[in-house]
């Protein structure tokens, strides 16, 4: 190559090359340590020069953080208070670390079952407050973001990304049984190997606990199609306006610790 083009490439790539800029970030998380997991992100993004603004429904531990915060807190009040949801929460642990062990199973499942539920109505408020509400809906859009990252534990992030016409990057730090990993996000998992999240076993099983292991992935792949897809399809429909369910989670999936 001659000198001449050596001097004139790097001028050709100036004018023709987009330069970089910095983007316009929406987020819709969950709490607690996943609040945690994806604020690492978030605190990265913004030190990049990105302009972030965070989706959260008032009962969230987040939202009543008196600490600053390098990026925009848009909190979404909610007819359900914070001192009611860590009610919930500290019955939930009760249960999931407790009454697993001393209950049988049928007793458990129908428990775990009821708060699901309750989790789910909860959401839905939130859901609501944003995807059926014009005003909020022409505030984000005439926001103008790039992309919107999302929490699968959290429904109806992928909604609002579709209904803002914008990409949508997920951060899961795990769900229960790894379900979501596996039967959205293809990871593989063979039961006699791969202990379940929140299952209480290690890699090192013995043969009953890999039966007890397989178990439990099938009870939360049941769990996942029978609860959770029938809950939210028909949400999902009604606010498209046509009868079908989103794509399943993973567009892009990121996972941190």
């Amino acid at each position: 190559m001659s000198v001449k083009w050596v001097l004139i490439a790097p001028l050709l790539m100036v004018f023709l090359l987009d330069s970089a800029s910095s983007g316009n970030v929406l987020v819709w998380p969950a709490d607690y340590s996943h609040w945690i997991n994806v604020k690492f992100i978030l605190h990265e993004l913004t030190a990049k020069g990105h302009q972030v603004t965070v989706l959260l429904p008032s009962y969230f531990q987040a939202a009543n953080s008196n600490a600053s915060s390098p990026f925009q807190l848009e909190v979404i009040p909610v007819p359900f208070s914070k001192e009611d949801m860590d009610a919930l929460l500290e019955d939930f642990f009760y249960l999931w670390y407790h009454d697993q062990h001393d209950k049988p199973f049928w007793e458990f499942s129908i428990k775990l079952y009821d708060f699901i539920m309750k989790f789910y109505d909860l959401y839905k408020l939130f859901c609501d407050e944003i995807l059926l509400n014009q005003k909020m809906l022409q505030k984000l859009e005439s926001a103008a973001f790039d992309v919107l990252i999302s929490d699968p534990i959290i429904s109806c992030g992928e909604l609002l990304a579709e209904k803002l016409h914008v990409p949508v990057i997920y951060s899961l730090r795990f769900s229960f049984g790894n379900t979501m990993e596996r039967l959205c996000g293809g990871l593989p998992a063979p039961p006699s190997y791969v202990p379940a999240s929140l299952g209480g076993l290690t890699d090192r099983m013995s043969f009953m606990e890999r039966m007890t292991n397989m178990l439990f992935y099938l009870s939360q792949d049941m769990l996942f199609h029978q609860v959770f897809f029938k809950y939210w399809n028909k949400y999902y429909s009604d606010v498209l306006g046509k009868n079908s369910f989103p794509v399943p989670f993973p567009v892009f999936l990121m996972s941190t610790s």
